[in-house]
């Protein structure tokens, strides 16, 4: 089984989940400009957590994240501004009452 984490009633899975309904892709889109590099991977998981049920989904498969540089003439031009940006993307789904349960209950 995938690594798997539960943020704001939302299950993150770092892999695939057979038999989940799909339901379309999903990123994270930075909501700010400045000092990304001080937030932290819960904030990417907030907004892909309110976005999944926004979806109708309580699930996202083939979870991804992590911080990526920006541009070398971004961060000269930016210089107040860190050069580092979070990530995060994966595929919404909708696992059956019984499969989210199942998945709740080993997190215990």
């Amino acid at each position: 089984m995938a690594y798997t984490t539960i943020h704001n009633g939302v299950i993150f899975i770092e892999g695939e989940e057979p038999g989940a309904t799909v339901i379309g892709p999903i990123e994270y889109k930075k909501e700010g400009f400045y000092n990304q590099q001080l937030k932290d991977l819960d904030m990417v998981k907030d907004q892909l957590a309110r976005r999944t049920q926004e979806m109708g989904g309580n699930a996202v498969k083939d979870f991804k994240y992590g911080q990526k540089s920006t541009s070398w003439f971004r961060s000269m031009l930016l210089s107040y501004d860190d050069n580092i940006n979070w990530y995060g993307n994966g595929i919404v789904v909708r696992l059956t009452p019984e499969r989210y349960k199942e998945i709740v209950e080993s997190k215990k």
